[in-house]
């Protein structure tokens, strides 16, 4: 909807409307799942990526307070800012990391649209092409963005879970 808006044109009902025709005679059903596979393929290694360091992040803090303090690793409480900042960390390299993906998603998902008329057959061809025209700095356009949006959501996101796992007794 976003890449279907210009100034002047439709707007509301009438958009999502004209949206929803213009992609299913561009190609049925398929056209509304454009950019799928790249989706799945980002989102398992920003997943493993993102949460194995929190918790590699963690358990080095938790480890390094307890031989400092002579105690057990189970007495060691991880302070609210700190798990922040472990969360700002980690979901910065897991979205650094599987950036080029999203990106070549984006585009898929985009093409055709009034904002972006490129068009691509696929994975293959649409990362041949923005590689061919913008170079490996292009694999990471927008990147200042994403990062601006992911470090509050996923610090906020573990913030959260580990007080919870704190309130319900799980840790």
């Amino acid at each position: 909807m976003q890449c279907e808006t210009v100034q002047g044109g439709s707007m509301g009902n009438k958009l999502i409307a004209e949206t929803f025709q213009k992609t299913w005679k561009a190609g049925g059903f398929n056209s509304f799942y454009r950019g799928l596979t790249l989706a799945l393929v980002g989102i398992f290694p920003y997943s493993a990526i993102d949460l194995g360091t929190f918790e590699y992040m963690k358990r080095t803090y938790i480890k390094r307070k307890a031989k400092k303090l002579k105690c057990s690793e189970k007495d060691v409480e991880v302070p609210n800012w700190l798990v922040l900042g472990i969360g700002a960390t980690s979901g910065s390299v897991g979205a650094t990391s599987v950036y080029p993906i999203n990106l070549l998603r984006t585009r898929l998902q985009a093409q055709g649209t009034a904002q972006h008329p490129q068009t691509y057959t696929g994975m293959w061809d649409v990362g041949t092409k923005t590689y061919n025209a913008e170079g490996f700095r292009g694999m990471f356009r927008g990147l200042t963005p994403n990062l601006l949006k992911v470090i509050p959501a996923v610090s906020i996101s573990y913030l959260v879970y580990e007080n919870s796992k704190t309130a319900l007794g799980l840790s």
